[in-house]
C-alpha cells in the first residue's frame, strides 16, 4: 500500500522517514490501543516536528518557518519541482 498520492519514489522515502521519526524520536513505536489517544499523541508529535524542532537539512530552521517563507532556500531531493500540499492531521 502506498503512503503517497502521486506514486513518486521520493514521496515514499519522505513518508518512510517521517514514520521512522515518529516511531523512534517520539516514542510511537509501541502499540497504542486507544484511537483517540493515538491521534492526540501523533498530532502533538507532528506539531513538535514542524514548529519546534530544527532540522539540519534546513540549515537548523524549522519546517514551518521554511514552508512559510519562499525566500529561504533549502536542499530538495526531488527531481521534479511539484508543489506538495500541506499535510494536515
Amino acid at each position: 500500500m502506498s503512503m503517497t498520492e502521486q506514486y513518486d519514489p521520493y514521496e515514499n522515502a519522505l513518508a518512510e522517514r517521517v514514520n521512522r521519526t515518529l516511531k523512534y524520536d517520539y516514542a510511537l513505536k509501541k502499540t497504542i490501543k486507544n484511537t483517540e489517544l493515538a491521534q492526540k499523541i501523533v498530532k502533538n508529535a507532528v506539531y513538535i516536528y514542524n514548529h519546534l524542532r530544527t532540522h539540519f537539512s534546513l540549515n537548523l530552521r524549522k519546517p514551518f518557518e521554511v514552508h512559510n517563507n519562499p525566500n529561504i532556500k533549502y536542499k530538495s531531493y526531488r527531481k521534479n519541482k511539484v508543489s506538495l500540499l500541506e499535510l494536515k492531521i
